[in-house]
């Protein structure tokens, strides 16, 4: 015994000391910074079922309406959130509500918004599933109720048309006994006002201005005709139109002077009839009013609405054409040979009608 303690004895001196180590502890794990990093890490910790770490790392970035700045990163990080808060027992009292929340920003986000089937849980998609009835029940009631207000509108406006029709024809039918004016035009021809002796002028209508160059016309011409047939029956020429070779029955004073008065009936003449023409060509009236008459506006031929494209109506049969207000493009003069009476025989002249 004494010797086997010396040997042990022997080998703890012999043996050199060994040194304890510290414990190693693990590193802790990285804290994301990003929202891409924040989703993707909520995503890994709810394939761990760890939905308390889901909702510490998705929850500051949604709560109060805030939105992510990638809408499909948004769309994930709802739809993860509301899936672990309604898994997490730890708010079972609240998880619905909450998690209803999330879903109606789904839904609002786009009316045709459905999740990617067989990814998250039952409960998720129930909810889901009853948010999306209820939402188109609204819709419907909502759809219903518009329809009901567009029926009661369209039978007030069949109301309503119903009495601007009955209006329309009472007005309709006044406006057609309604009596116009219906005036007849004729259009008028400028050469007859070239014609002297005052027809230009009752060509226009003033016959009295037309009377009276008539009658001036008539005066000087014959004054100036008159003169004219005294020296010729007065005096005869021997050589003749030679200087010297004019010889007159009347004195040579008295035979210059009546052809000077003769010459300036001559003149006046023209210069009347030159301003007869052209008094009545300033006077000329382009139109002259041939009838005018009152009539029914259902009796005309046109009518202002035949503007809109509408067809006039067609006159009853067995009675006289529709009259209108018209422009005759023909004009009333008439030109006809007529047979005249001269003393001591007869002859063929015109007779001007207008």
């Amino acid at each position: 015994m004494r010797l086997l303690a010396c040997s042990l004895a022997l080998g703890v001196a012999v043996a050199s000391p060994v040194h304890a180590r510290p414990p190693t502890t693990p590193a802790p794990p990285l804290v994301p910074t990003t929202e891409v990093d924040k989703v993707n890490a909520a995503i890994q910790a709810w394939t761990q079922g760890n939905w308390a770490r889901v909702r510490a790392l998705l929850e500051p970035m949604l709560v109060d309406g805030r939105k992510l700045g990638d809408p499909l990163l948004e769309e994930a990080a709802l739809r993860y959130l509301s899936d672990a808060t309604l898994q997490d027992p730890d708010i079972a009292p609240v998880s619905q509500e909450w998690a209803t929340g999330y879903i109606k920003r789904l839904l609002a986000s786009s009316p045709d918004w459905r999740p990617p089937a067989d990814t998250h849980s039952k409960a998720f998609y129930d909810l889901y599933n009853s948010l999306r009835e209820e939402r188109d029940r609204s819709s419907f009631n909502m759809c219903k109720g518009e329809r009901a207000a567009c029926i009661a509108d369209l039978d007030e406006l069949k109301v309503r048309h119903s009495a601007l029709g009955r209006d329309h024809e009472q007005l309709r039918k006044a406006y057609e006994r309604q009596e116009v004016e219906v005036v007849e035009k004729v259009a008028r021809n400028r050469a007859v006002a070239l014609v002297p002796f005052g027809v230009g002028h009752f060509y226009n209508g003033r016959k009295g201005l037309g009377a009276a160059f008539l009658a001036g016309e008539l005066a000087i011409g014959a004054a100036a005709l008159g003169l004219f047939i005294t020296r010729v029956t007065s005096c005869q020429r021997s050589n003749g139109y030679q200087p010297g070779s004019l010889s007159c029955e009347l004195p040579e004073s008295s035979g210059l002077a009546l052809r000077n008065a003769e010459q300036a009936m001559g003149t006046i003449f023209l210069g009347a009839m030159a301003l007869d023409i052209v008094l009545a060509q300033i006077l000329f009236r382009p139109f002259t009013t041939a009838k005018r008459v009152r009539v029914p506006r259902s009796e005309l031929k046109g009518d202002d609405d035949d503007a809109g494209g509408k067809k006039p109506g067609k006159a009853p049969a067995g009675k006289p054409g529709p009259r209108s207000s018209e422009l005759r493009r023909s004009d009333i003069l008439q030109v006809a040979p007529a047979p005249t009476f001269v003393p001591g025989g007869g002859g063929l002249g015109v007779k001007i009608r207008f």
